[in-house]
């Protein structure tokens, strides 16, 4: 649910912005990549209230009410979401690179307007998101499933 409202978002945020909304988005984008540079340890909490942030101004952009509605009443289940990606994702270098490179494609294609690009970089990004997080729940049942083994031997 959440790609297909973010995707279409996205679009319409490209094809849509302001100005005012371009600065926004890069306002938001800006503290959320600062922070993720330069904050060590990463407060898994604060920076998924950045990325919160950030992909709530690109829906606000939209200037579609409905949408901008929809995940507004959605934000705490967005930002538990947000919060799972980032708490068991961001620690690992190769998902943190990618979801750094994703945000920084979505902002330029929002902000230059590419309503094309900025779906399908919204598309990706969550799709990618959600396939490592399915990844990580495989293994983690999986070396689960070992640890029970091992018991049973001991």
């Amino acid at each position: 649910m959440r790609a297909l409202l973010e995707g279409e978002s996205a679009w319409l945020a490209a094809s849509r912005g302001t100005s005012a909304d371009r600065v926004l988005i890069t306002r938001r984008y800006r503290e959320m990549a600062d922070y993720a540079e330069t904050a060590e340890p990463i407060d898994v909490e604060r920076l998924a209230r950045f990325d919160h942030a950030f992909h709530l101004a690109v829906s606000q952009a939209s200037h579609n009410p409905v949408l901008v509605h929809t995940l507004q009443s959605l934000t705490d289940l967005l930002l538990s979401s947000v919060f799972a990606s980032v708490k068991h994702l961001y620690h690992l270098p190769a998902p943190r690179a990618m979801i750094n490179q994703q945000h920084a494609q979505l902002h330029d294609a929002v902000v230059s307007g590419n309503a094309e690009q900025a779906k399908q970089v919204a598309l990706e990004h969550l799709s990618s998101i959600s396939q490592l997080l399915r990844d990580l729940e495989v293994e983690h049942d999986r070396l689960e499933r070992s640890s029970m083994r091992l018991e049973e031997w001991q």
